[in-house]
């Protein structure tokens, strides 16, 4: 099979990818330069980064994909029917996705198109001359921040995947082999290459996140902190949680509900996300999704047929006094003046409360709305700390203490040490505390996957879950393109 999709994922080096970006939004048109001329300047380098940064961004329907249908409908917290979309997300939900799934293989592109745009900036940052030793590393600290970053969103859904890397004077030929035959790197290997990635970023950028969106010391280390907990390295996420946790630039913002809006985006909670605007390529269309029927938007809103639904059981989790549970709706009147109830009928669960947890824009235009949208926040870092110090150490203070952070900001009572006195009962409420705090952020999936019950608790849901779902299949068009590419256990070709 002739790999031409392969290859133009490859070979990004030989692509012009000048334009520059404000807030990495706005398009910069160079007039002056040749191309070769361009990429031995800081101009030129800061434009293949924004080439790289847009293409590793995770938006729009990727994070529709990505966010929900692969992390979080798999899971005890919501699921989607209804519109075009329900024949994509049923096989999520009922746990019945097959190795030729499109949307995975997109998403499988996608980050290892970022990647090579990554790879790009490398090979041309490493043989500029006459620029200072800190510019070119502050570069390739964008750089492997961007390509560690992908691999391992890739290492989340699929395990391991190949290490990909060009030479920048490789042929076209010499190019399409590697693409058609790195075999998946072994574990050792996957995660070394992640962490050394992340470890140099984390040495070589600034801790102010400027502009918005761009990668930071707090963004590389807590990117490692998730792969660490990943891991179940419990020493490791103890100790990077820490690091970035003295830093002293991030706190929980005070206004659980706002912190979703374009309001609450000038915040200090936010590590790592995606700058978000209104426009097309750029937006955030999750509300679009949420709105239930006839529910009275604005006239620049957009509300789909497809809709993501929350578990009346999960909602049932939350204190009657907990402030996240404002981040939901349960009642509404319609724009025909009907009361609609979503949360129960007669006692009957309805399984469909909305999450509107991203406050709908009122400058949106139609689904596009310009909300960011967060990979990692420090709420996430605090309750990774407070687990790995119970792995760690059993039930203890400090863990008792970060969780406490987390349910002060939500106005619910605190917990006491004495409440959880073995590992297992804090573990659990841990598992607990963190589905109420990250719903509709996408994961639950891996949180599941982590404390070994993504599978049991689909079971128990009634889905006819396998052990080896905890990984998604390789798609079959990469298969078919790599010949050395080996399947995950448990599906067939």
């Amino acid at each position: 099979m002739k790999l031409y999709h392969i290859t133009l994922i490859l070979t990004t080096v030989l692509i012009p990818l000048f334009s520059s970006c404000n807030d990495f939004l706005e398009e910069k048109v160079y007039t002056e330069y040749s191309p070769k001329a361009l990429l031995s300047t800081q101009e030129g380098i800061d434009a293949l980064l924004a080439g790289a940064y847009s293409r590793s961004r995770i938006v729009q329907y990727d994070s529709r994909n990505y966010t929900y249908l692969f992390n979080e409908f798999p899971t005890d917290i919501a699921f989607e029917s209804g519109g075009g979309l329900e024949r994509n997300a049923a096989p999520f939900i009922n746990f019945t996705w097959s190795i030729d799934d499109q949307l995975l293989n997109s998403f499988w592109e996608k980050m290892y198109t970022a990647i090579s745009s990554a790879n790009s900036v490398i090979n041309v940052v490493e043989n500029i001359p006459n620029m200072s030793e800190q510019k070119i590393n502050s570069a390739l600290g964008e750089a492997r921040f961007i390509r560690a970053s992908s691999y391992y969103f890739l290492y989340n859904l699929f395990g391991t995947v190949p290490i990909i890397e060009i030479s920048k004077d490789a042929t076209p030929d010499e190019i399409e082999e590697i693409g058609s035959s790195t075999p998946r790197a072994t574990k050792e290997q996957m995660i070394k290459y992640m962490v050394d990635d992340l470890v140099f970023a984390s040495e070589n950028l600034p801790e102010k996140e400027d502009p918005i969106g761009k990668a930071t010391k707090g963004a590389a280390l807590a990117v490692l902190t998730k792969l660490y907990m990943h891991e179940r390295d419990w020493n490791n996420v103890a100790q990077t949680a820490k690091e970035i946790i003295d830093l002293n630039v991030y706190t929980l913002y005070g206004d659980y509900v706002k912190m979703f809006s374009i309001e609450g985006e000038d915040n200090k909670e936010f590590i790592y996300r995606a700058p978000c605007i209104a426009q097309p390529g750029y937006a955030n269309n999750y509300m679009a999704h949420a709105f239930p029927p006839n529910y009275p938007i604005q006239s620049n809103w957009l509300n789909f047929g497809a809709q993501f639904r929350t578990y009346t059981a999960f909602y049932d989790t939350f204190a009657e006094n907990d402030i996240r549970r404002k981040c939901f709706v349960t009642h509404y009147v319609d724009q025909s003046g009907t009361e609609v109830e979503l949360l129960r009928s007669n006692g009957v669960a309805l399984n469909n409360v909305r999450s509107f947890k991203y406050v709908p824009d009122p400058n949106a235009v139609g689904e596009k709305m310009g909300n960011d949208i967060v990979y990692v926040r420090y709420a996430d870092i605090l309750l990774c700390r407070a687990e790995a110090l119970n792995e760690l150490n059993g039930p203890n203070i400090e863990s008792v203490q970060l969780i406490n952070q987390i349910r002060n900001r939500a106005g619910i009572e605190a917990i006491n040490l004495s409440d959880y006195p073995t590992k297992e009962s804090l573990r659990d409420f841990i598992l607990e505390e963190r589905g109420r705090e990250f719903f509709s952020e996408g994961l639950r999936r891996e949180d599941l996957i982590r404390h070994h019950k993504f599978i049991s608790n689909a079971i128990a849901r009634g889905k006819k879950a396998q052990d080896y779902q905890e990984l998604y299949p390789i798609p079959l068009r990469q298969l078919e393109a790599n010949h050395n590419l080996k399947q995950n256990p448990g599906y067939s070709n």
